[in-house]
């Protein structure tokens, strides 16, 4: 038996017809284990490993096969451990030498692009306000709808289930419309104590702004994709998440770009958010949101507090020259 474990995932997945190419060590099929619409298994037999983004499961070449002739046959680990020698000996995979000169590559921008895409596009759409399961969708519901989320909302934003226990529910980033990549959320308090969102490998948050803008000549500017999500439910469009408290010269650039001349800040009520804000001044003619003492951010608010924050707001911002209906002299022309 071969002692390469890169060649040994390589002949079983070859013996499950599974391996399209034996010359590439990096490579991605569709997944076996879950309902798979796009390859969202990432194949490394230079490593002897796998991953799946769909349903996140992971191993080597044994773990490969316990799973399969579970799949297949209901058969313990024991019997998959010997079906996996006899594969290893089998005349259709005894003879495959797997292309040891095959250098090993970072994924290029645009693999990672198609991976995040690949998993996004893949999951199941959810209707929020009428599916009775999975048991993660219910789950999700409920920690959402205590945060205050309208179900409307989740089914506007295209949330999704994903297979992830730890991160259950996934956003697609969408850039005036055009997909950038996707951020799942946590709903385990332990694990939001270390880390609340995860985004996809390859995300680039300083390129991108999450949101619609260029119908107005001004945009109200957010911190988080959640901070985000609270001013759509309350039916306002023109907003964008900026993913941090800074926002970068790209994100500035795509703004000036459509013509922006004015921000509504809605970073954090905050130390940081305030920094944000007096950076952006630098750029643009800003209005601070004019935020109520007990609200720290845009996902403490409620309809009521909502609306006579933006209202005041508003007011702010026409005495400063704004217009709320203004249209930018792109769109004018």
């Amino acid at each position: 038996m071969s002692n390469n474990k890169g060649e040994n995932l390589a002949k079983v997945l070859w013996y499950y017809n599974l391996l399209p190419d034996m010359k590439a060590y990096n490579q991605k099929i569709i997944c076996p284990f879950h309902e798979d619409v796009n390859p969202s298994m990432i194949i490394d037999l230079e490593e002897g490993r796998w991953f799946c983004f769909g349903c996140q499961l992971s191993g080597d070449a044994i773990k490969f096969v316990q799973l399969m002739e579970y799949k297949l046959n209901k058969s313990n680990d024991l019997k998959a451990y010997n079906k996996y020698l006899k594969i290893l000996k089998s005349k259709e995979c005894s003879d495959i030498k797997f292309k040891q000169h095959c250098k090993r590559q970072k994924p290029p921008d645009r693999e990672l692009y198609n991976q995040a895409y690949d998993y996004y596009y893949g999951l199941k759409k959810n209707d929020w306000q009428n599916d009775s399961g999975p048991s993660e969708l219910i789950d999700v519901r409920r920690y959402m709808m205590n945060r205050g989320f309208d179900l409307s909302t989740l089914n506007k934003c295209r949330a999704k289930i994903t297979y992830n226990k730890n991160y259950p529910v996934i956003f697609p980033m969408l850039d005036n419309g055009k997909f950038k990549g996707w951020v799942c959320r946590t709903t385990d308090k332990e694990i939001e104590n270390k880390r609340k969102y995860l985004y996809n490998e390859g995300f680039k948050r300083a390129r991108t702004l999450v949101g619609d803008y260029g119908k107005k000549d001004y945009v109200i500017v957010v911190e988080g994709y959640m901070d985000r999500l609270k001013f759509i439910q309350y039916g306002e469009e023109n907003i964008v998440a900026i993913l941090g408290w800074k926002m970068s010269a790209e994100q500035i650039e795509k703004l000036k770009k459509k013509n922006i001349t004015k921000v509504i800040s809605a970073l954090d009520n905050d130390e940081c958010g305030r920094k944000g804000t007096e950076y952006l001044k630098k750029f643009f003619k800003v209005t601070r949101f004019t935020y109520l003492k007990s609200i720290k951010d845009p996902g403490d608010m409620n309809e009521k507090s909502f609306k006579k924050m933006f209202e005041r707001t508003m007011k702010k911002f026409i005495e400063n020259g704004g217009n709320k209906n203004g249209s930018s002299r792109q769109n004018k022309k």
